[in-house]
């Protein structure tokens, strides 16, 4: 994908109200979804987190993400959803990874790990179902417990592919996450290998 098409326009107002929810919000994670056309962003609309654990995850609660239909309706989409890392860089985590349900939209993280420095980033994460075989996986690669049953490895662009990552049929471009669930007697319920793509914000 050439590079003008990884643009997401974002007009000054919805980067000012997603940035201030994030700083009223803080230390927990705020969410929130963008209503908007393609790439292009129209409107922060402010969500509520319903996670259980709100410092370092989030759920954008079902009435929000119903507006999508309303957009629909008036020709534009739910283009993106927003969510703050109150103290970490803006880069997706193997939780974000693992909650990325709408491949379709961009994912907007704004990071406060400098409080006077908001960082605004945008990335689309795509789960790709490929038949996993997470023992092999485990024996070969060092993954870790992000949350409670979750844990995940993260493939770098920068580092080359393990070999049996690069047996697996039609692995796609670094990087990426592979994650896998566990439930209490620690068998894997479900596994996904989800990609990073960032898009470049630019605010007008």
């Amino acid at each position: 994908m050439a590079d003008i098409e990884r643009i997401v326009r974002v007009p000054q107002a919805a980067y000012a109200a997603i940035v201030a929810h994030a700083r009223e919000g803080k230390p927990e994670e705020i969410c929130g979804i963008v209503r908007g056309r393609g790439l292009d962003a129209y409107e922060a609309i402010r969500g509520r987190n319903i996670a259980a654990e709100r410092i370092e995850n989030y759920e954008v609660d079902p009435q929000t993400l119903l507006r999508q239909f309303e957009f629909e309706e008036a020709g534009e989409e739910m283009m993106g959803i927003y969510h703050s890392h109150p103290v970490s860089v803006a880069y997706p985590s193997a939780t974000d990874a693992w909650n990325a349900h709408y491949p379709e939209s961009i994912y907007f993280i704004c990071s406060l790990e400098f409080d006077d420095a908001p960082v605004l980033r945008a990335f689309k994460m795509t789960p790709h179902w490929i038949d996993l075989d997470i023992a092999a996986l485990r024996q070969a690669l060092v993954f870790y417990e992000t949350r409670p049953h979750l844990f995940a490895y993260f493939q770098p662009a920068d580092q080359p592919l393990p070999a049996v990552l690069a047996a697996l049929p039609e692995p796609p471009p670094a990087p990426f996450y592979v994650d896998y669930f566990t439930n209490d007697a620690g068998a894997v319920e479900e596994a996904r290998l989800v990609s990073v793509v960032e898009y470049r914000v630019v605010v007008f």
